[in-house]
């Protein structure tokens, strides 16, 4: 059983890691979103390419934050 609860804890730091190095450049793109937004709400050709970028961002962040919950992570 110790190496199936060794890869179990593998597995999970694995995923953690990953998430985490997934989460700060999310955070970059959504922050970015905000600077775009309040700089170009009068272009909607732009504003329409932001949303676009903030919907694929927000996206992430729910998987990542599912992965990590899925995992035990935090």
């Amino acid at each position: 059983m110790r190496p199936v609860a060794e890869a179990a804890a593998r597995e999970r730091a694995f995923v953690c890691t990953a998430s985490h190095g997934l989460v700060t450049p999310l955070m970059a793109v959504t922050a970015n979103c905000d600077v775009f937004e309040a700089e170009t709400s009068d272009q909607a050709g732009l504003a329409s390419w932001v949303a676009t970028i903030r919907a694929a961002a927000d996206e992430m962040a729910t998987r990542i934050a599912d992965m990590l919950m899925h995992m035990g992570g935090d």
